[in-house]
């Protein structure tokens, strides 16, 4: 009897300790970026946090036309892709509720201060929200980057975002090179730029 019971609280404990472990892993794996298939349950994530094209991959093989687009920005002024034929683009879909999107925004934000002066736009799409949640937390943030309102989320929808923090690097003549699906620090960004010159 004594020695059934022992076998049971052990069993009861390693069953235990197996659905912690698995519940573990899966919430660190699931944090790198956001679902945004329903932008109300903020607590969504997605596990589709892979690049889907590396940095140092061949640009040539993927170059697509870019989809243009016109929306407005934090002052209520147009701006289409189109505008930007001619330059180089870092267009960037986020959201402020997504985790991922505010740990990635600081390192645009470096970004845009070391190429503000070239022939790269950095165009960062505010999916879902509305301008007076936007405009405090740009403002805020002191962020000086290029923010345009995507509230009704069609521009994302042309872009099947399904994800974000998911950036598309485009050439001067407005073929998207590459994408990012999730986060990414300065270096990465810079790598994908790079590719925009090939």
């Amino acid at each position: 009897m004594k020695k059934s019971l022992i076998a049971i609280l052990l069993a009861a404990f390693l069953i235990g300790v197996s659905v912690f472990t698995i519940n573990s892993f899966n919430s660190s794996d699931s944090n790198t970026d956001s679902s945004v298939n329903n932008t109300s349950n903020k607590s969504t994530t997605s596990k589709n946090n892979t690049s889907t094209q590396t940095a140092d991959a061949n640009p040539s093989a993927i170059k697509t036309k870019a989809i243009d687009f016109k929306l407005k920005d934090l002052n209520g002024q147009e701006l289409s892709l189109s505008d930007l034929k001619g330059k180089k683009v870092f267009l960037n879909f986020w959201a402020t509720w997504c985790p991922p999107c505010k740990a990635e925004m600081p390192e645009i934000e470096k970004l845009y201060q070391e190429t503000k002066d070239s022939d790269l736009v950095i165009v960062a799409v505010e999916i879902g929200e509305p301008l007076d949640t936007v405009k405090p937390f740009i403002e805020n943030n002191k962020y000086n980057f290029k923010v345009l309102l995507d509230p009704d989320q069609s521009v994302a929808t042309k872009y099947n975002i399904t994800s974000i923090p998911t950036s598309y690097f485009i050439d001067t003549e407005g073929n998207i090179v590459s994408k990012h699906v999730g986060g990414m620090n300065i270096d990465q960004m810079k790598a994908y730029i790079k590719t925009l010159d090939k």
